[in-house]
């Protein structure tokens, strides 16, 4: 199997879109992420991964706090911007962004909000696997934005 077959199959798949923020003495710094996984209910734990070479890493490291914010299906303009070559000004110009009490950056608007301390992480092959423990969730109304095949899907709701 080549590493494009292996990857083409797992485009297959649908997923949401979130956007990885971080501000503290590190400074602050943000990037869209698709993989978002619950490791623990009970402690409260998500993870996310990102490229070990991904500038996000070591800021999210020196800082020890990061937000997940899952992104509604009208945000797209914001992942876009996180997506763009000047990723770091656009993208915290697009939105209306707050800081949590523990000093994470939420995005109003995203259908849920994960404000996490630093809990574990582990470096595998050529990524990053961060552990974040919630300290407090957000949740609003809304799709999720979604992406199959690197491309933006409309996700609709089987109705009763």
């Amino acid at each position: 199997m080549t590493r494009n077959a292996f990857i083409h199959a797992l485009e297959s798949g649908v997923t949401g879109i979130n956007i990885i923020a971080t501000a503290g003495s590190a400074g602050r710094a943000g990037a869209v992420v698709d993989t978002l996984t619950s490791v623990s209910a009970d402690r409260k734990l998500l993870m996310i991964c990102l490229h070990r070479d991904h500038p996000l890493c070591p800021i999210i490291e020196e800082n020890r706090r990061f937000s997940i914010n899952v992104l509604s299906e009208m945000q797209k303009p914001i992942a876009q911007a996180f997506s763009g070559p000047d990723a770091q000004k656009e993208g915290f110009e697009r939105g209306h962004w707050t800081e949590s009490a523990a000093g994470n950056l939420l995005l109003h608007g995203a259908i849920a909000g994960f404000d996490c301390q630093l809990y574990h992480q582990l470096a595998l092959d050529s990524h990053v696997l961060l552990v974040g423990e919630v300290q407090t969730v957000h949740r609003h109304p809304g799709m999720p934005l979604a992406k199959q095949a690197r491309h933006y899907v409309l996700i609709q709701r089987d109705q009763p």
